[in-house]
């Protein structure tokens, strides 16, 4: 009764976090969209920066509940290998998973190429909070 209780109060404050993560990821990239037509100005780039706070809170709360379920599994069945704990981790590895990259409009899964997109959209980024900050 009393997981019942806990479940409903969970979503009155929280919410659904998977949801709430894709709302801000679709927000996210849109403003990101406006960026690369040249539409955005420095409030667009400040409200960029809140929503990647937001995403890192949100991520961290899905991963709280993440490590909750297992312990409480674990607690259950008082093993630290079942098979809840590993599709869990699974889970979470192939969904932070890139699979691949656009590269001049053309879809690439080498992961040469992932690398390296990848180090220039954070070097990208880096200087960008280094000229805001």
């Amino acid at each position: 009764m009393l997981k019942g209780d806990l479940k409903i109060w969970n979503k009155e404050v929280y919410g659904n976090l998977y949801t709430t993560k894709n709302n801000i990821l679709s927000e996210i990239e849109s403003l990101d969209s406006l960026d690369s037509d040249g539409g955005s100005v420095g409030s667009g780039r400040l409200e960029r920066m809140e929503l990647m706070s937001q995403l890192r809170e949100v991520d961290r709360k899905i991963d709280s509940l993440i490590c909750q379920k297992v312990r409480a599994n674990w607690f259950k069945y008082r093993d630290s290998c079942t098979k809840f704990y590993h599709s869990s981790l699974r889970w979470r590895r192939l969904r932070n998973e890139v699979k691949g990259v656009e590269v001049g409009g053309q879809w690439c899964e080498e992961s040469c190429t992932v690398r390296v997109e990848a180090k220039k959209v954070f070097e990208n980024s880096s200087k960008q909070q280094e000229m805001l900050g």
